[in-house]
């Protein structure tokens, strides 16, 4: 009797054990397109969506932009870095980024804004300015000269830095960062 309650319970266990397996399973299939849409950034903008384009150089030498000048990141960048650690806030802005700069060749920048507003001026291969916020990220194309101001006294970002993968090794010198 005592044999025929023991394995009663350890069926009921077994089968305890299974159904938070499947649970568990069931609700990680359910929420992996929240993670990558939490790991990819915001989804929902009132203004200015950043899309990735399929193609990671367009046949022209320049990447694809939208309307507004805003260039558009490449569908197969990797994050390999960002600065700062933490975040940028309005007054701990380096001078570096507030002056005309770029990036290397290869290398893709995403200014994502947490809160306040910040004026990001793109001023190559045409001036164009935008202003971001938490629903309106940046996108940094390579080589090309740009800078940024804040907007706003409560103001913290990041910039967040990509490749695509197979164009050479990071090697990058940040002034003031």
């Amino acid at each position: 009797k005592h044999y025929q309650s023991t394995m009663r319970n350890n069926s009921l266990g077994a089968f305890a054990v299974t159904t938070a397996v499947v649970a568990t399973a069931a609700c990680c299939l359910l929420l992996l397109p929240r993670v990558r849409a939490f790991i990819s950034g915001p989804t929902r903008r009132s203004y200015k969506p950043i899309t990735h384009h399929s193609l990671s150089t367009p046949q022209n030498g320049e990447c694809e932009r939208q309307p507004d000048g805003m260039p558009i990141l490449p569908s197969n960048v990797v994050k390999y870095t960002q600065v700062p650690k933490t975040k940028f806030i309005a007054t701990t802005i380096p001078s570096g980024l507030l002056k005309s700069h770029n990036t290397k060749k290869g290398t893709w920048g995403v200014i994502r804004i947490f809160q306040g507003r910040l004026e990001y001026t793109i001023l190559e291969p045409s001036k164009s300015i935008h202003v971001l916020d938490k629903d309106n990220l940046g996108v940094i194309e390579p080589k090309m000269l740009h800078q940024v101001r804040a907007m706003s006294d409560d103001l913290e970002f990041v910039v967040e830095f990509c490749r695509v993968p197979g164009t050479g090794v990071v090697d990058e010198r940040r002034e003031g960062l």
